[in-house]
């Protein structure tokens, strides 16, 4: 059954009403919009066999269709609109009226106004415009635009057909116009341009309230027509009815179909070593980031060996004929159409376009690739770049496979995949490669100094950054999955502090946007793009007072903040272009695709920039910043104190250098510069780095200490003939220079003579009565055979002696250190092992002095992240220099565990993991574990109840965050620094949305055992309520009082389900500052402790902290 147009333009209308009420209420008061609009249609139309998915979806997410392009822009539809409504010269000028700065209204708001002036007349055989028909025209106009997929082109029929649309299409959207409404015709302009802003819609929210399992199904199968096909036959035979458990069911119908683009796994920004680190768990595959364009490869064997080929970029687009450079290389690291092609039917891989140079043998930059590689046939941007060599072709890095003969790899876990991985891709040097990585355990305390090893390793190499990727599946469709599982972390230096500042730029003019100025909601304004450049003469102008001459490199965007603080402190003088004569401009046709700024300013301003790197744009010839934010706007400064246009080169040029000096010390000073971007300037691993001292297996390059802990170690063990300084470098990514492409797979630390401490009075030996360290087990290498992975990085740091710097730095780790001391639980407490089961380590001298172990796991007092493993990590076991240490494998030699299934349950149910026996300890059964007393004064009450993966990360015996019940208001739900962050480090993993699931579930804050002991005690049975606590955004009043009224109409009862229940009411900030004040209060606090810390934890209290975000009651 058809759905009308007119409905879409109610939704996106009173989303637009509600933005213009109040920008702040807009984010929870759209998703309550969205979410009732759907309830309103979806009884009558949406569940309907004869409905349209496709269309209606298409409609909502027009910006989703990027195999479609239509080739119209404003001034093109101006026209069209003017002609369809024969409108005369004046009214033609009024709809133009969005070319002119400062008017505040788009072409959808002018075609709106000229229809209320003039309504279209209603005549008695009008038919009601459809979401199908407007659907049907698009798609047609798509059809004959060669920059459509190949597809939607192929969809159109004969070229007789294609003809004939071509000179009708533009009648055919004038007719809609004819039909429409004021207020709809406006919507319909938005819908042609793709750009419904200011109305932004959230896809996610869009596919949830179409139906539950909309999502999961994109995940898999990424084309709306393919997802409606599959949720009609799924309401058809009734097989999946919804969430919860229908989310889990559904995996078993899913798995990828060839022709059809996989969605892609979330991806998120490490903005420090810390948050990357508290955002992983377990084993990390930290891969390098390929600075190249994306391709998903399906290979279909059924369509014949030359033909089989088929790759989706990144957007979804099919890009197979754009990229036939790259076929050759795929059927040579596939070998198809050879007898000995390990593909029998098709698969699916993941992997980075590159350009590769058979002469220099390395990867070349970016923007090599416009020239091999073309835009629907034509080769764009390529002006003033170099021809294509003959030792220049393209080659693919392989790193993720996610479908084999019919056999579906979503469920297989990272380092399953690879595995498969490694057996399809044959490395052919310079055509294809496997992308370089190495497996780091988060669970160790050296997690951090690896990760930032690494990281500066891959700066120092002048790579563009690191993936970090956990051992998960690709997707995971249970409801209860672990925060950030199936997720990548990408990060680059940019994203952490200051990293990508590069300098001072002249804003030397400025253009207007209507569509960008509706987002600011700011009046009157004039400027939305700003053009940026350097001085081409700059010594000219400071000598001689010469004109100057701009060179404009690109055009940038301020956030509303930004803008509206350049408005009110700069407001530089500005004149039309075709008025200026103070300053010389040269625009290249490659800046913003040849517009020039509409004023100049004569004066120009300065802004500090940063970027990620630098690149030469297409048709410009010189090198520019890639990606250019704003992170300064300076008042005090001008044009003259910018970098020149030659400072730029050559700051681009040295930044591309790849060759270090032997002596570089650039290495240990990016490592100190990532310890002072953790939080608060201090590195996440300080203490373990200044309290740790090294073993008798210590490789080059594995025993660098921390630049800013040791200084006075270092300069031993770095000293100018010792063997670290040539290993250090390039230990993990090697320089392009000299990298082997053959080679590219993985990073093997090489083997390397033992290093002997330095004899000086910087390192001591200890005294041999420590003889009560922690001791890690034996594990002998004859009964355990090294696993096929790649190279773990494990290793052990010199006690520096305590300088006065450090000492300083030790005082102000002692709080946290004498935390993780308090707070042992039975599990991770330090026990005293037998000394037999030590560490096995490589034969040494006879004489050699024993080395002291660590005194202290600072990681293991208290979990530094949420995980759903509730037994502690075991320590790792190191059985050769090059093997990968096995979180499931047993301290016991007579009792081996099983490696972890490489399948999530929520694929399939024989996706399970052996557990440990109930009666096996996890310590040596000669070091009896230590049991917190019951009558623990800082121990609060309820605190001994909560599960151990449940407690909070600060005040693991104390706070009592865990044991409430939280129902979050919408506009926070979906906020990951609050439900993943803030929840998170208190132990939360489970919350509301729904104040109605209150009513229906009670959870409890016991378990069996604790619930038989109170039955033991004489205290009552039955299971404890917990406390209800809801959490709002305060300063979105409208949002806040809507969400109250939810709670009210569910009606909430007490226990006995006769009294009304009152639910306290907070702000979401007060996670904020419970954060704060148990990271940085004493030990004591949370709950425990004196009779103040008690108050200000107290959430009845009047003085304490929960009472500063006090709402009301509910």
């Amino acid at each position: 059954m058809p759905f009308r147009f007119s409905y879409v333009c109610d939704l996106l209308q009173r989303l637009e009403d509600n933005i213009n009420r109040g920008a702040r209420t807009g984010l929870r008061s759209n998703t309550e919009i969205i979410r009732e609009w759907f309830e309103r249609h979806r009884p009558v139309l949406l569940y309907r066999d004869d409905h349209d998915a496709a269309a209606l979806l298409s409609t909502l997410l027009p910006e989703k269709r990027s195999d479609r392009v239509y080739l119209i822009r404003e001034k093109r539809l101006q026209s069209i609109v003017g002609r369809a409504l024969g409108l005369g010269r004046c009214r033609i000028a009024q709809l133009g009226r969005w070319e002119k700065a400062g008017s505040g209204v788009d072409l959808a708001d002018c075609a709106e106004a000229i229809l209320k002036e003039t309504p279209n007349p209603v005549s008695p055989t009008h038919q009601d415009v459809t979401v199908e028909e407007i659907d049907g025209i698009l798609h047609s106009i798509a059809s004959v635009c060669r920059f459509s997929s190949p597809a939607v082109r192929r969809s159109l029929g004969s070229s007789s057909a294609a003809t004939q649309l071509d000179d009708d299409r533009e009648d055919a959207l004038g007719n809609l116009y004819r039909r429409l409404s004021a207020r709809d015709a406006k919507w319909l302009t938005r819908l042609i341009l793709k750009n419904y802003e200011p109305v932004v819609l959230d896809p996610q929210v869009i596919c949830y309230n179409y139906h539950p399992l909309l999502p999961a199904i994109l995940k898999v199968q990424d084309d709306f027509a393919v997802a409606g096909a599959i949720l009609r036959r799924l309401n058809r035979e009734r097989t999946v009815t919804g969430p919860p458990a229908g989310r889990a069911e559904l995996a078993k119908y899913l798995k990828p179909s060839l022709g059809i683009k996989v969605g892609r796994q979330p991806w998120f920004k490490g903005r420090s070593i810390k948050h990357c680190l508290d955002m992983s768990h377990g084993r990390m595959s930290c891969e390098e980031k390929m600075d190249g364009e994306y391709c998903q490869i399906h290979i279909d064997l059924s369509k014949g060996p030359r033909n089989c080929i088929q790759i989706f970029s990144k957007s979804g687009k099919d890009s197979t004929e754009d990229r036939a450079a790259l076929h050759d290389s795929i059927r040579k690291s596939l070998k198809l159409g050879e007898p000995s092609c390990p593909i029998r039917k098709g698969c699916i891989l993941e992997g980075e376009l590159v350009v590769y140079s058979d002469k220099d043998g390395k990867i070349l930059d970016f923007h090599k690739i416009r020239k091999h590689v073309s835009r629907s046939g034509s080769f764009l941007g390529i002006d003033k770049d170099s021809q294509r060599h003959p030792w220049e072709h393209l080659l693919i890095v392989y790193y993720d496979v996610l479908m084999v003969d019919d056999e579906s790899l979503l469920a297989a876990r990272q380092s399953e995949r690879f595995r498969r991985l490694k057996e399809l891709v044959t490395v052919v040097q310079g055509r294809s490669a496997l992308v370089e990585r190495v497996i780091i355990d988060c669970d160790t305390r050296s997690a951090a100094s690896d990760l930032r090893r690494a990281f500066a390793s891959c700066i120092t190499a002048r790579k563009e950054g690191l993936v970090l990727k956990p051992d998960d599946p690709y997707f995971d469709f249970d409801s209860s999955r672990r925060p950030y599982s199936c997720c990548a972390i990408k990060l680059k230096k940019e994203y952490i502090g200051s990293f990508g500042e590069i300098g001072d730029f002249a804003v030397v003019g400025a253009r207007y946007d209507a569509v960008k100025a509706k987002t600011y909601s700011i009046p009157n304004l004039q400027w939305t793009h700003f053009y940026v450049g350097c001085l081409e003469n700059k010594d000219e102008v400071q000598r001689w007072k010469r004109q100057p001459r701009f060179i404009v490199t690109n055009v940038v965007e301020l956030n509303a903040t930004q803008l509206k603080e350049f408005i009110t402190s700069v407001n530089p003088v500005s004149v039309p272009d075709s008025e200026n004569d103070t300053i010389s401009l040269r625009v290249d046709p490659g800046v913003d695709n040849g517009k020039r700024p509409s004023v100049i300013f004569p004066e120009p301003p300065v802004f500090d920039l940063r970027c990620f790197s630098f690149d030469k744009q297409g048709n410009t010839g010189f090198w520019s910043p890639r990606f250019p934010m704003v992170s300064k706007i300076h008042c005090d400064r001008t044009y003259h104190d910018g970098i020149s246009f030659s400072e730029l080169q050559e700051m681009a040029a040295k930044e591309r250098d790849t060759t270090l000096p032997e002596d570089s010390q650039e290495l240990l000073g990016w490592i100190a510069a990532l310890e002072g971007a953790d939080p608060r300037g201090i590195a996440v691993d300080a203490v373990s780095q200044l309290t740790t001292t090294s073993t008798s297996t210590v490789r080059p390059g594995l025993m660098t200490p921390s630049p800013t802990r040791s200084a006075g170690s270092q300069r031993a063990l770095l000293s100018p003939t010792s063997p670290m300084t040539d290993a250090v470098p390039r230990l993990l990514f090697p320089s392009p220079t000299s990298r082997q492409t053959h080679s590219l797979a993985e990073a093997v630390i090489p083997a390397a003579p033992l290093i002997t401490p330095p004899t000086s009075s910087d390192v001591q030996p200890e005294p041999a009565q420590h003889n009560n360290t922690l001791q890690r087990p034996v594990i002998p290498t004859e009964t355990l055979q090294p696993p096929e992975e790649d190279a773990v990085i494990q290793r052990k740091r010199p006690s520096p002696p305590e300088s006065p710097s450090q000492k300083s730095q030790i005082e102000r780790q002692s709080k946290l250190q004498k935390r993780g001391d308090d707070h042992q639980t039975p599990e991770s407490a330090p026990t005293s092992r037998s000394p037999n089961s030590r560490r096995r380590s490589p034969p040494s001298s006879p004489t050699q002095q024993p080395q002291r172990e660590p005194l202290i796991n600072i990681g293991e007092g208290s979990s530094r992240r949420n995980t759903t493993n509730t037994a502690p990590t075991p320590p790792p076991q190191l059985v050769s220099m090059n093997s990968m240490y096995e979180p499931s494998l047993s301290y016991s030699v007579d009792h081996e565990q099983p490696r972890p299934s490489a399948f999530s349950k929520s694929f399939h149910g024989t996706g399970t993991l052996t557990k440990r026996p109930q009666h096996q300890s996890e310590t040596s059964s000669s070091c009896p574990a230590v049991i917190p007393s019951s009558n623990n004064p800082t121990t609060a009450a309820g605190a001994d109840t909560i599960p151990l993966e449940r407690r909070c990360r600060y005040r693991p015996e104390t706070c009592l965050v865990s044991t409430y019940s939280f129902l979050l208001s919408p506009c926070i739900a979906n906020y990951l620094w609050v439900t993943e962050d803030l929840l998170g480090c208190h132990g939360v993993t489970d919350f509301h949305r729904d104040p109605r699931d209150w009513t229906h579930a009670q959870p409890s804050t016991c378990d069996g055992n604790n619930t038989q002991k109170e039955g033991l005690s004489g205290e009552r049975g039955e299971r404890k309520r917990k406390k209800k606590v809801v959490l709002v955004d305060s300063r979105r009043k409208e949002a806040t009082d809507a969400f109250l009224r939810q709670i009210q109409e569910a009606e909430l009862k007490k226990g006995d389900g006769r009294r009304r229940e009152y639910v306290p009411v907070f702000d979401w900030r007060v996670l904020e500052e419970l954060q704060k004040e148990e990271d940085g209060g004493e030990p004591g606090g949370g709950g425990g402790g004196n009779g103040r810390e008690r108050e200000r934890f107290n959430m009845k209290s009047k003085q304490g902290i929960w009472r500063r975000h006090w709402v009301g009651l509910a």
